[in-house]
């Protein structure tokens, strides 16, 4: 629901901007915008919601979370209550990577801010899908299937932010000014669309590495699964992500 209405609204902004004068753009933005941002805000917090839920009650609260044969046997006593769950200090490291993925992205969004993704996506690569995922791996000792569901609670942590943060304090303040019947600032539109681009490529590695957490085969006895699986879900979300918009602009109305 959220990705779907993204991407609707990627390709309604897109009509906007080619209408053909500004009275046009004005009356297609007041009369489009208010819904699809509605859908756009609250499907992002609902399934950021929904899915910490399911990431505490199935990896936190569950043995799903730490790599029980590898782990030292004084250790693995340390990070387990008597009831053989995680304890907090178990799953504490990957909470706080949670906390500062958002950070982690504003910081790597505006020193690589530019018409081309890869900069940034290969930035966000080695962050996260290489040093968070060693520290989880090798020093807090998750299992390779907890570190895949960690590296897309961080992208998703991300999009959910980029669209309460960013996205649509941009497109709000661009609708009062359409609303008063004067033009929206360029800085704000150009932030939205950057903004929209960047959850489009992240929104299919997000759902790639979901979905890999499926497959035992990809990380059951695999070593160092997890940077093989992240390289093909950042490459194919960049490829989808780039063709999506591609689409968006296809199909957009003139």
């Amino acid at each position: 629901l959220w990705i779907g209405s993204a991407f609707a609204f990627g390709t309604v902004r897109r009509s906007v901007e080619r209408a053909a004068d500004d009275s046009a753009r004005r009356r297609t933005a007041l009369a489009t915008y208010p819904a699809l941002l509605g859908w756009l805000r609250w499907g992002a917090a609902l399934t950021w919601m929904l899915g910490f839920v399911l990431l505490f009650l199935v990896y936190y609260r569950a043995p799903l979370l730490l790599d029980v044969a590898e782990l030292d046997p004084n250790e693995l006593q340390r990070l387990l209550q008597p009831d053989g769950r995680p304890s907090p200090r178990a799953w504490i490291p990957g909470f706080l990577a949670l906390i500062g993925s958002f950070p982690l992205y504003e910081l790597c969004a505006r020193f690589l801010r530019g018409p081309r993704l890869w900069p940034l996506a290969l930035v966000l690569w080695s962050t996260i899908a290489v040093g968070t995922s060693c520290l989880l791996e090798h020093s807090a000792g998750f299992t390779q299937r907890a570190v895949f569901i960690h590296i897309a609670t961080y992208l998703a942590t991300a999009m959910a932010a980029n669209v309460w943060m960013r996205i649509w304090p941009a497109e709000r303040r661009a609708l009062l000014a359409w609303s008063a019947g004067q033009p929206a600032d360029a800085i704000d539109l150009a932030v939205s669309r950057e903004r929209q681009r960047h959850n489009a490529a992240m929104a299919f590695s997000v759902v790639l590495l979901m979905l890999s957490t499926h497959h035992p085969a990809l990380y059951s006895g695999t070593p160092w699964a997890w940077p093989w699986v992240a390289s093909v879900a950042l490459a194919l979300g960049l490829l989808l992500g780039e063709l999506a918009s591609r689409l968006s602009d296809r199909f957009s109305v003139e």
